[in-house]
């Protein structure tokens, strides 16, 4: 219990820092889950998968900035970073291989605790073995096997994954070792998981990798072939936590926090990620496998409830400008610059989407092309959470009327400072002239007078 308030203080000061470093605020989830639907993790997400991560949605989240021990759901990290180097180096996976030796058994496996692939001194694997068995089982002997081959050492190899971490925009996650053993400097959040995960499905390979229950391994030499089998009971077929739809998931367990669990499914079109953060062994009712339960009831509330919708048309008039020197109309239409979809409750009805637009100027002068950005439109649901962003473009084109421009030019030059100024600068020479002239005629009055009186 110490030990666990200890660890959950430290992490603490970790977020503050985080926070006070980037300045970053959490997102709001755009939804809560329906009544009587409850999750044990002290930490969750939801997110709804798009094209790409800019189309992605959040649908759910619970503490999703706050820091945990990850247990052997950091594999994400290390399969993304081995895809990373392999890109980077230009790696044969089929062809590299790496060997496992007696040194690497004493400054790594030995003593840890941690479950192993029963890896021979001198078994060589390929790395597309090593980075598959790494993913799929806590074995200790095959990650660092596939560290060394891949950076040259697993310090080299851990801080690349820092690095990583970082550069995929992981704010507040950093790793220490690469079997998920708890340590405190060793700590991730849903969001970052979310993110970690959504970066490895950049590389075609990966699922071939990662979405697998058992994998039958051949060693290059020194070995013998064996069938490695995962301990994660969402895609074993006889345990009652099976969850058809899951395409690759992975499990930890933390000795301070508990279970966690990063999963993605996808069916009929839908494909939906899932970290589940800090769940207890069993709850009230003596239940075990909760981050199991919290994984499947978050994606069946996904995949029951939420569609893929046209939120706003293409063709829809959002607002309207005046225009200045069009003959035939004072008012250009503006609309979407493309329609909006995304997943939404499947009961959200579209006439309560509140549409939050942004004009760039009071009144536009012609000619206007179509298609010229005049404008943005926000969608919002539930007081404050936005569901789409687009730029409002004019809906048509319109020609300036050559004589409204002229008499704009004269007009315009009637009432400009320069037109202004020169007649004020006329009026002070006219009013000088004056006063010159009767100061001259004064003179030469006073002049005449003068030769009349010396007369």
């Amino acid at each position: 219990m110490v030990k666990k308030r200890i660890f959950a203080f430290l992490t603490c000061v970790a977020v503050l820092t985080g926070l006070l470093a980037v300045g970053a605020a959490p997102a709001h989830a755009a939804y809560m889950l329906p009544e009587g639907t409850s999750i044990h993790a002290d930490a969750a997400i939801l997110v709804s998968l798009g094209g790409n991560a800019a189309n992605d949605v959040v649908l759910y989240e619970k503490e999703a900035d706050e820091v945990h021990a990850p247990g052997s759901m950091m594999r994400y990290m290390v399969l993304a970073y081995a895809l990373h180097q392999v890109e980077q180096k230009g790696l044969d996976i089929d062809a590299t291989t790496g060997t496992y030796t007696k040194e690497l058994f004493n400054s790594y496996v030995a003593g840890t605790g941690v479950i192993t692939a029963n890896m021979a001194y001198g078994e060589t694997w390929t790395l597309r073995d090593l980075m598959t068995v790494s993913f799929m089982q806590s074995a200790s002997d095959a990650v660092t096997v596939l560290a060394v081959t891949i950076d040259g050492s697993v310090a080299a190899y851990i801080d690349g994954m820092n690095n990583l971490a970082t550069e995929i925009g992981c704010t507040f996650s950093h790793f220490a070792n690469l079997t998920g053993i708890d340590s405190l400097s060793q700590y991730t959040t849903a969001r970052d998981m979310y993110r970690i995960v959504r970066y490895c499905q950049r590389f075609s390979v990966f699922e071939d990798l990662a979405a697998k229950y058992q994998v039958e391994v051949a060693p290059v030499s020194g070995g013998t072939k064996r069938t490695i089998v995962s301990g994660n009971s969402l895609l074993q077929a006889s345990s009652i936590h099976r969850y058809t739809p899951i395409v690759h998931s992975r499990t930890g367990l933390s000795e301070h926090e508990g279970r966690t669990c990063a999963s993605v499914a996808r069916d009929s079109g839908y494909e939906y990620l899932t970290v589940v953060m800090g769940c207890p062994e069993e709850n009230q009712n003596g239940e075990t496998g909760l981050h199991y339960r919290d994984t499947k009831a978050l994606f069946k509330w996904a995949f029951n409830q939420f569609e893929y919708k046209t939120v706003l048309a293409k063709s829809e008039i959002l607002a309207s400008l005046p225009v200045d020197l069009a003959w035939d109309t004072d008012h250009i239409n503006l609309v979407p610059a493309s329609e909006i979809a995304t997943v939404v409750d499947s009961k959200l009805d579209l006439a309560q989407i509140i549409r939050k637009v942004t004009l760039n100027t009071d009144r536009v002068a012609a000619p206007i092309e179509k298609g010229t950005v005049l404008g943005s439109v926000e969608l919002i649901i539930n007081v404050d959470q936005s569901i789409g962003r687009v730029d409002l473009v004019a809906g048509e084109s319109i020609s300036r009327s050559w004589l409204l421009y002229a008499w704009s030019q004269v007009s315009g030059f009637f009432t400009s400072v320069w037109f202004w100024g020169g007649v004020g600068i006329l009026l002070l020479l006219i009013i000088g002239y004056g006063v010159l002239n009767v100061v001259h005629n004064r003179r030469r009055r006073h002049q005449r007078l003068q030769r009349v009186k010396r007369q």
